[in-house]
């Protein structure tokens, strides 16, 4: 007994240092479950947490996201009722572009027949005009005053007779002055003198016989001129046919007269007639076939 004693006492420190370290062993394992549950419980009560906030904040994005879809919604109808509004006025605009493009069509032929009927009617009234003075003469050069006291019709029919050696006065249906300003100033031309004939052939012979004595002097020493009294159309459709004409004069063996109303006749020396109502073509004519040839 005493031996054993003295066995466990030499023991006893090691089996102490072994039992102590278990315990600590022991207490570290403890205090390891209790930082691991504390870790836990912390994490459940995170988790808890967590879920709570995405609840609250699920139940406020649905909120936020119902409020959107709600004003999204209103102002897509809004939209629609414009779209609608637009879609009726654009309908309305077409309809109204197609009515007036039919009446524009309808206006266009009715300003086309318009267009040519007013042509027709102006080439009417210029023929009629033209035709209403083809029995007047215009005497240009007689001085101003020359008629004053004495009856127009029957101071130019005195001055006819004398000026152009005629037999008895022509007859005369009326005279007057060119209706412009009188002239005033010196060295322009005095006013033209208006005649119209009572008949077409005296007409004519008055023109033929001033055009044959080519210098015509009045009892008062003024140089007169007998001319047509054509329209101002007219004389501008004559007068084109003034280049032509003075290249005509240095053909000989060439016979040409502008016929009216405004006709040029061309009589080559060969005996080829032509006639022209276009200057260019005349021109051409002259220039290709009388020209060149007589060259």
């Amino acid at each position: 007994m005493p031996k054993n004693r003295q066995g466990n006492n030499k023991l006893g420190p090691a089996a102490e240092a072994s039992a102590n370290a278990n315990l600590a062993d022991d207490a570290d394992i403890n205090d390891q479950h209790v930082v691991l549950n504390a870790i836990a419980s912390l994490k459940q009560d995170l988790l808890a947490k967590i879920e709570e906030k995405a609840i609250a904040q699920s139940a406020e994005l649905q909120i936020q996201t119902t409020q959107i879809w709600t004003e999204l919604r209103s102002v897509v109808e809004q939209v629609n009722k414009r779209i609608e509004v637009t879609e009726g006025r654009v309908s309305e605009r077409e309809a109204a572009v197609s009515s007036h493009s039919d009446s524009i069509t309808c206006m266009t032929s009715d300003v086309t027949g318009m267009k040519k009927e007013l042509a027709t009617l102006r080439d009417r009234c210029e023929d009629l005009e033209a035709r209403s003075r083809r029995c007047n003469i215009r005497i240009i050069g007689v001085g101003e005053g020359r008629e004053h006291g004495k009856h127009p019709s029957q101071f130019v029919a005195d001055m006819l007779r004398v000026s152009l050696g005629l037999d008895k006065p022509p007859t005369l249906d009326r005279a007057h002055r060119a209706l412009r300003s009188r002239a005033t100033q010196d060295g322009l031309p005095p006013q033209a003198f208006i005649v119209k004939c009572h008949y077409l052939s005296e007409k004519e012979s008055l023109l033929k016989k001033a055009k044959e004595m080519k210098s015509v002097t009045t009892p008062d020493g003024d140089q007169i001129r007998l001319l047509p009294d054509f329209t101002q159309a007219l004389s501008k459709q004559r007068a084109a046919f003034t280049e032509v004409r003075g290249l005509l004069r240095s053909c000989e063996g060439v016979r040409y007269g502008l016929k009216y109303p405004a006709i040029l006749m061309i009589t080559t020396s060969g005996g080829h007639e032509a006639s022209f109502s276009d200057p260019k073509l005349a021109k051409e004519f002259v220039l290709n076939k009388v020209v060149r040839k007589a060259s």
